[in-house]
C-alpha cells in the first residue's frame, strides 16, 4: 500500500487508497501518529516524540514504548509489507522518525494550503476562485484540530479558521454574495476582530444601509473604547470617513484586499505585573489576606485593587469571552472550572483579576486561594484561605468535601486558587473531586499553574489530566513585535520594539521590568530579571534592603507584625522604612505585604548568606511559636531552615504535629514529608527517638504505596529497638508490617526470617491479649511466601479468635484483614468471602477499612462467579476512592475493571484500560505491575490470535524469580504458535515448582491448561487439585485477568487422562456456568483465537 489518507480534525483517523479505515490503536499510538502527520516529511526528533507523549514526565522505559507504538503503527499503515522488507510510510531517521507523506495526505495540510491559497486570491481580486477554494479549505473542518489530543494542536490551526472565513467573506461580498445576516454573524462571534466589523459596515453600506454601517462603526468604537480603552484603528476609521463621505471606492471591490489585514490592530496585553495602560508603572496593587485579614470589603485572600487605577486586560480578548460565556453558565446553575497556564508573568493573576472584575460586577461573591511555595505546605491551605475549609478541620475527609460541596453550591461565586503547581496533595485532591460537582452548582473556579513539575508531579499531572477532560484551559501568550510596540506606545515610552522583544522574549513581566529602568541602562541589562532586580534593590535604602531580606525568608506574603518581630523594629518603623520598596513596585500592600512577584522574593532570599538566614528564620518561628493556632507545619519548616542554630530539637516537635495533623487530614502525603523532616532533625544519638519516627514515617509511607519504603524504615526501627532492648518500641514497629493492607506487600516469594523470629520471640514472653492477637496476624501474613504457610493460616484464625473474644472492633478488623492475607490460597475463596464481609459488618468500621475489606471482597465474589454482586460491590469501592485517596486500593479496584473486560472477552477495552494506569503499582516492588501487564497483555493477545508478538517478552519475564506466576502463560504462549519443543522445554524447566500462595488460583488452572496439552505438570496432581474448586472462575489475584471456568480446564485434564465421561460433564457444566453468566463460550479465555 502506498498511500495514506490521515485526518487530524476531529478524531485521528487514516485511510488507505481504497477508502478503508486503519486500526490505528491504542491512544498513545494515534497521538505519536498525530504528532508526525502535523509535519509530514520532515523528522520530529524522538526527544520531542517521548517529551509530548508523556507530558514531561516520561516512564523508565519510554524509548522501547515508542519504538513499541511505532512498529505497530508501520504494520497498521502498510498492513501488506512483508516481513524484514523495510517499511515506506513510517520511516527512522537520524535523531527521530519521519512520516514519508505529502502535505497534500493530511486534512490539515491540505485546509493549510488551501487557506493560504484563498487567502492569495483575494488579495489578487480573484473572488470567485477565492471562494471556491476557501469552501473547500472549511469543509475540512469536521472538528476541532486533534479534538484527542488537544494540548498537541498548533494554535495557528484557530486563527487560520478564522482568517479563512474573514477572507470567505470578503471575496462573497465582492461577488454580491454575502448577506448582512452572515457578516453580523462574524462580528458578534469576534467582537474584537476590527477586520470582521470593516467587512460588516462594507456590507450595510453596499446594501443601501449607511445609517446602519455608521451605527456599526458607532458600536465598535464604543465596545473598544469601554472595553479595551482604546479607539478603532486607522483601516476602520478610514472607512469611516468613507462612509460618511460616501466615497465612491467603497462600491468597487473590498478595500480590505489591502486594507484591514488579519487581525494584526488587536491591541496589546497588559498582563502579570498589572502594569496599567496609563503610562505609570504599577498598575493594580495588592496581596491576598490570610483567613480573617484581608482588607475591610475584599472577598477571602482577594488582591486588594482600593489604589488601582481601573484598567482593561489588553489583547486577552478570547480569554474574557471564554470567562464572560463561563460566568453567564454559572449564573444559570451550571458551573464550571477554567485552567488558565503559562509561565511566571504571562498573565495568569492578571486574568484571574479581571475574572474577579466582571464576577463581582455581575453580583457574584469572590473568594481567592493561594498555594504557598517552599517549605512544608500545610494541608488545604488554599482552600482555607479562602474561607472554604476551617484552619483547624475536625471532620472526616468525606463530610470535609461535603462542606466544601455545600458552600459551592450556595450563591453565585468566583472561587480563584492560585499556583496550583505548589498545591499540597490534599488540594489537589480536593479540587479534583469538587470539579465533577461544579456543573451542578452556581460557583467558577479559576485555577491558575505553570507548566512545572510542581511540589507533587504525580498528583498535580493526575489532578490537571483529569480536570483537563472536562474543562476548558487557555494559555496567554507571550507578546508578539506587534504588541510590544503597542505596549510601548501606551506606556509612551521610546524604545526600540525589536530590541525590548528580544530582551524580554515577550513576556509582560520581564518587559515591564525592563522598562522602570532608566533609559540610559536598557542596554546594559541583561534579559533575566534577577539582574533587573538586583539593580532596583541597590538603589534602595540599606535598611529597606534590610528589611525586604527578612521579609523573602517568610514568603511571598508577610504579614507585618511577623516581620516587626523578625527585624526587632516597631511596625511603624517597618512601615516607614518599606514606603521605597512599594513605591518601586517591588512590594504591595494588604494585609501585609506582598512581593509583587515570586522572582523578588527568590532572588533576595538566595542573596541572603546562609546564616542571615538561617537567624531571620529562627526570629519567625520563635514569633510565630507564640501566636495561637499556628500550623505546626509552618513552624517546622522556619525552624529547619534555623536548625544549625540549635533549632533541631523544635523541628521534631512541629514536624511531628503537623505531621499527625496531616495523617488525620488524610494528608497522607504531607505526613511523609514531615516525618522525614523529623527524622534529618533527630540528634544522632537518640536511638529511641528516631526508632519512634521510623515506625510512623514507615506507617505513612505504606499509607501512600511506598511499601518498599516502608519496609527499610521499619526494619530499621525494629533493628534500633532490638540494639536498645525497648520492648514496646519493639512491638510497635514489628506489629506495623500487620497494619491495614489489601495485599501481601512483601516482594513475591519472600519471607523475612529475622523478622519472623522476632515476633516468635516476642510471642514467648507474657503478652496482654491484644498485643498477642496483633502480633499473631502479623505472624501469620510474613508466613505467606515460605513453607509454613499453613501455620501462618492457623496462626491469622486465632489472632482472629482473640479478637472476637475481646470484642474490639479495630482489632477485629485488623486481624481478619491479616487472615484475608494470610489465607489467600487455592481452595479458600469461601471462607475469604465471609472473613470479608464479617470486616464489613464491624460496627463503626472506618471508611479506609471498609474500603480495603470491599476489594477483597471483591475478587472473592469475582472468583464465586457473582457477577452482579460484584459490580454492586465494585460501585461500591468506586464511591470510598472519591473521599479516599489511597493509592493500594486504588490500584486494586482499577485493576478489576480489567478482569471485567477480560472475563467477557473485550480484548481491546481491556488493554485499553491497562494503557491508562502505566503508573498503577501494589505489593512491596513494581513485579505486581509487571506481572499484571504481561497476564493481561498476554490475555488479549490471544484472544486476538495475535500471541506470537508476546512470547518473547514472556519467556525472558518469565525466567526471573519475582515473575513465578507468569511462567506458564510462557509455556501456553509457546503452545500457542506450534513451538512445542520451546514449550515442553519450559515445562520441564519450572513445571515443579507449584506454591500454594495466592497466584494458585490462577497458576494451578493455568499449568492444567499446559499440563492437558503436554502431559507436564502431572495431569492426575492438577486434576485433584482443582476438582475441589471447579465451580469457580479463573482469577488472577485481586483480579488482573479472569478467564472463565475451573470446570474447561478439568474437562481437559480429564480427556488427557483418559476420562471420557468425567471430561464430558465438566465441558456441559462449564457451558452451563458461561451460559448463565453471559460470558463467551467455555475455551474463548482459554484457547484463545491463535488456537482454534
Amino acid at each position: 500500500m502506498g498511500f495514506v489518507e490521515i485526518r487530524l480534525f476531529g478524531p485521528v483517523e487514516a485511510d488507505d487508497e481504497a477508502g478503508r479505515p486503519l486500526d490505528l490503536g491504542t491512544r498513545k499510538q494515534r497521538a505519536c501518529l498525530a504528532m508526525l502527520a502535523l509535519e509530514p516529511g520532515r523528522i520530529v526528533p524522538l526527544d520531542r516524540l517521548i517529551e509530548e507523549l508523556w507530558a514531561g514526565v516520561a516512564p523508565a522505559k519510554a524509548t522501547a514504548t515508542l519504538q513499541a507504538y511505532i512498529s505497530h503503527l508501520r504494520r497498521a499503515l502498510e498492513p501488506d509489507r512483508r516481513p524484514r522488507t523495510p517499511p515506506r510510510l513510517l520511516l527512522t531517521r537520524e535523531p527521530g522518525y519521519l512520516l514519508d507523506v505529502t502535505p497534500a495526505q493530511t486534512d490539515v495540510g491540505r485546509f493549510t494550503a488551501w487557506a493560504e491559497d484563498g487567502r492569495r486570491l483575494v488579495r489578487g481580486g480573484r473572488f470567485a476562485s477565492a471562494r471556491d477554494v476557501l469552501d473547500r479549505a472549511l469543509e475540512l473542518w469536521r472538528g476541532e484540530p486533534l479534538a484527542e489530543f488537544p494540548d498537541l494542536a498548533p494554535a495557528r490551526l484557530g486563527e487560520l479558521r478564522l482568517q479563512a472565513e474573514e477572507d470567505l467573506l470578503e471575496a462573497r461580498l465582492a461577488l454580491g454574495e454575502a448577506s448582512v445576516t452572515d457578516l453580523e454573524a462574524l462580528a458578534d462571534a469576534n467582537p474584537y476582530r476590527e477586520r470582521a466589523w470593516g467587512l460588516l459596515v462594507l456590507g450595510l453600506y453596499r446594501a443601501g444601509r449607511q445609517a446602519d454601517a455608521l451605527g456599526a462603526l458607532r458600536r465598535v468604537r464604543s465596545l473598544l473604547s469601554v472595553e479595551l480603552g482604546i479607539e478603532p484603528g486607522p483601516e476602520l476609521k478610514r472607512l469611516e470617513r468613507a462612509v460618511f463621505d460616501q466615497s465612491p471606492t467603497l462600491d468597487a471591490p473590498s478595500p480590505f484586499a489591502a486594507g484591514i489585514g488579519p487581525d494584526t490592530t488587536d491591541t496589546p496585553d497588559i498582563s502579570d505585573t498589572g502594569a496599567a495602560a496609563t503610562g505609570v508603572p504599577g498598575g493594580r496593587a495588592g496581596a491576598p489576606g490570610g483567613p480573617g485579614g484581608e482588607a475591610a470589603g475584599s472577598s477571602p485572600g482577594r488582591p486588594s485593587t482600593a489604589n488601582a487605577p481601573c484598567t482593561r486586560l489588553i489583547g486577552r480578548e478570547a480569554e474574557l469571552r471564554l470567562v464572560g460565556e463561563l460566568l453567564a453558565a454559572a449564573r444559570r446553575g451550571t458551573g464550571g472550572l477554567l485552567l488558565v497556564t503559562g509561565e511566571a508573568g504571562i498573565g495568569k493573576t492578571s486574568l484571574a483579576r479581571a475574572a474577579a472584575d466582571e464576577a463581582e460586577a455581575r453580583g457574584f461573591e469572590v473568594a481567592w486561594g493561594r498555594c504557598l511555595d517552599g517549605g512544608p505546605t500545610p494541608a488545604l491551605w488554599p482552600w482555607t484561605q479562602a474561607g472554604l475549609v476551617p484552619a483547624q478541620p475536625q471532620a472526616e475527609l468525606f463530610d470535609l468535601y461535603d462542606g466544601v460541596l455545600a458552600r459551592l453550591r450556595g450563591a453565585p461565586l468566583l472561587l480563584v486558587l492560585e499556583d496550583l503547581h505548589w498545591a499540597d496533595v490534599s488540594s489537589l485532591r480536593l479540587l479534583g473531586h469538587v470539579a465533577g460537582e461544579l456543573p451542578r452548582t452556581s460557583t467558577l473556579v479559576v485555577a491558575t499553574v505553570r507548566p512545572e513539575p510542581g511540589e507533587h508531579p504525580g498528583q498535580l499531572r493526575e489532578t490537571l489530566a483529569a480536570l483537563s477532560r472536562e474543562s476548558p484551559r487557555v494559555s496567554p501568550a507571550p507578546f508578539d513585535a506587534a504588541q510590544v510596540r503597542d505596549y510601548l506606545r501606551l506606556r509612551q515610552v521610546d524604545a526600540d520594539p525589536e530590541v525590548m522583544l528580544d530582551r524580554s522574549g515577550g513576556n509582560p513581566f520581564y518587559l515591564t521590568e525592563l522598562l522602570r529602568l532608566p533609559a540610559s541602562e536598557r542596554d546594559l541589562v541583561p534579559p533575566g530579571a534577577r539582574d533587573v532586580i538586583d539593580r532596583r534593590l541597590a538603589r534602595l535604602p540599606e535598611t529597606t534592603r534590610d528589611l525586604l531580606g527578612a521579609a523573602a525568608t517568610a514568603g511571598r506574603e508577610v504579614p507585618l507584625d511577623l516581620l516587626a518581630a523578625m527585624a526587632g523594629r516597631p511596625v511603624e518603623d517597618v512601615m516607614t522604612h518599606l514606603e521605597p520598596a512599594l513605591a518601586a513596585g517591588l512590594l504591595q500592600e494588604a494585609a501585609g505585604y506582598r512581593f509583587s512577584h515570586a522572582l523578588v522574593r527568590q532572588a533576595l532570599d538566595t542573596g541572603l548568606t546562609r546564616l542571615d538566614r538561617a537567624r531571620l528564620h529562627l526570629r519567625a518561628g520563635d514569633y510565630l511559636e507564640a501566636v495561637p493556632g499556628t500550623d505546626p507545619a509552618l513552624l517546622a519548616g522556619h525552624f529547619a531552615a534555623a536548625a544549625t542554630l540549635g533549632a533541631g530539637d523544635r523541628v521534631v516537635r512541629h514536624a511531628t504535629a503537623a505531621a499527625r495533623q496531616a495523617a488525620a487530614r488524610h494528608g497522607y502525603t504531607e505526613a511523609v514529608a514531615l516525618w522525614e523532616l523529623a527524622l534529618g532533625h533527630l540528634p544522632p544519638g537518640d536511638s529511641a527517638a528516631r526508632c519512634r519516627v521510623l515506625t510512623e514515617l514507615g506507617q505513612a509511607r505504606r499509607a501512600v504505596g511506598d511499601a518498599g519504603g516502608a519496609l527499610r524504615d521499619l526494619d530499621e526501627a525494629i533493628a534500633r529497638a532490638r540494639r536498645l532492648g525497648d520492648r514496646e518500641a519493639l512491638v510497635a514497629a514489628v506489629s506495623a508490617s500487620g497494619s491495614l493492607s489489601v495485599w501481601n506487600w512483601r516482594p513475591y516469594g519472600t519471607v523475612d526470617d529475622e523478622l519472623v523470629s522476632t515476633l516468635e520471640d516476642l510471642l514467648v514472653t507474657p503478652l496482654d491479649e491484644e498485643s498477642r492477637a496483633t502480633l499473631l496476624g502479623t505472624l501469620g501474613a510474613e508466613l505467606h511466601y515460605g513453607p509454613r504457610r499453613a501455620e501462618g493460616e492457623r496462626f491469622a484464625l486465632e489472632a482472629v479468635q482473640i479478637a472476637r473474644r475481646l470484642a474490639d472492633p479495630a482489632l477485629l478488623a485488623r486481624t481478619l484483614n491479616n487472615y484475608l492475607i494470610a489465607g489467600f490460597v487455592l481452595g479458600r475463596n469461601p471462607s475469604r468471602l465471609r472473613a470479608a464481609e464479617e470486616m464489613l459488618a464491624i460496627p463503626g468500621l472506618p471508611r479506609e477499612a471498609r474500603l480495603v475489606a470491599g476489594v477483597i471482597r471483591m475478587s472473592c465474589l469475582l472468583r464465586a462467579g457473582e457477577l452482579a454482586e460484584w459490580e454492586r460491590e465494585l460501585a461500591r469501592c468506586e464511591h470510598l476512592l472519591e473521599r479516599i485517596r489511597r493509592p493500594e486500593p486504588e490500584a486494586m479496584v482499577r485493576i478489576a475493571e480489567t478482569g471485567g473486560h477480560t472475563l467477557h472477552g473485550r480484548w481491546s477495552e481491556a488493554e485499553a484500560l491497562l494503557g491508562s494506569h502505566p503508573d498503577l503499582r501494589y505489593g512491596a516492588s513494581l513485579w505486581g505491575q509487571e506481572a499484571r501487564r504481561l497476564a493481561v497483555l498476554y490475555t488479549c493477545r490471544r484472544g486476538q490470535g495475535r500471541v506470537a508478538e508476546v512470547l518473547d517478552e514472556l519467556v525472558a519475564a518469565a525466567g526471573r524469580r519475582d515473575l513465578t506466576p507468569v511462567r506458564p502463560l510462557a509455556v501456553l504462549a509457546a503452545l500457542d504458535v506450534g513451538e512445542e519443543d520451546l514449550a515442553a522445554d519450559l515445562a520441564a524447566r519450572w513445571g515443579g515448582d507449584l506454591r500454594d500462595d495466592w497466584a494458585g488460583d490462577f497458576l494451578f488452572p493455568v499449568w492444567g491448561l499446559v499440563a492437558a496439552r503436554l502431559g507436564t505438570p502431572d495431569p492426575g496432581a492438577l486434576y485433584d487439585r482443582l476438582l475441589p474448586v471447579a465451580g469457580q472462575l479463573i482469577v488472577m489475584g485481586m483480579g488482573s485477568v479472569a478467564w472463565g471456568s475451573v470446570h474447561d480446564v478439568l474437562s481437559r485434564l480429564a480427556a488427557r487422562l483418559g476420562r471420557a465421561e468425567e471430561a464430558a460433564a465438566h465441558a456441559q457444566a462449564a457451558a452451563d456456568t458461561h451460559r448463565r453468566l453471559g460470558l463467551p463460550s467455555p475455551g474463548g479465555a482459554c484457547d484463545g483465537a491463535s488456537t482454534r
